[in-house]
């Protein structure tokens, strides 16, 4: 099956949050991955944000923001009924040519070190799995 990649709209948000649902050690937070606030993350990085789609329906997903210096990605996923076909490698070479296309020279993203399968994903697209950070988070609301 041949897959296109589109810029993410928040018209992509049901099944893109559908999506996301269906993937085991994907961490979802009703504050933060609600329709609301992925619109405004989809206004603030308007395109670097990007779906797979076959025949209408979103197979994969890649987020990214980037704050002036590097970039983050978020929620990446692919449909478990079509990993291995290529389509995470395109979505992610695709966010890094634009990535380039910027200037940015740097990104970061997050996996859940029980995420077995999403560390041996990135690491096969040539991330480095860091060894020396420790990650912070705090809650604001």
């Amino acid at each position: 099956m041949q897959f296109k990649i589109k810029p993410m709209l928040p018209e992509h948000y049901q099944q893109v949050y559908r999506l996301w649902t269906s993937i085991e050690g994907m961490d979802m937070s009703d504050a933060d991955d609600n329709f609301e606030a992925i619109s405004a993350f989809l206004a603030f990085n308007p395109d670097l944000n990007y779906i797979a789609e076959i025949n209408g329906k979103v197979v994969g997903v890649i987020m990214c923001g980037f704050d002036g210096r590097r970039a983050t990605l978020y929620h990446a996923a692919v449909d478990p009924d079509y990993q291995k076909q290529g389509i995470g490698f395109a979505l992610a070479e695709h966010l890094e040519s634009a990535l380039k296309t910027k200037g940015i020279s740097k990104g970061r993203l997050l996996a859940f070190k029980s995420n077995e399968s999403a560390t041996l994903f990135w690491q096969k697209a040539g991330w480095t799995l860091q060894q020396k950070l420790n990650y912070f988070s705090k809650k604001f609301i």
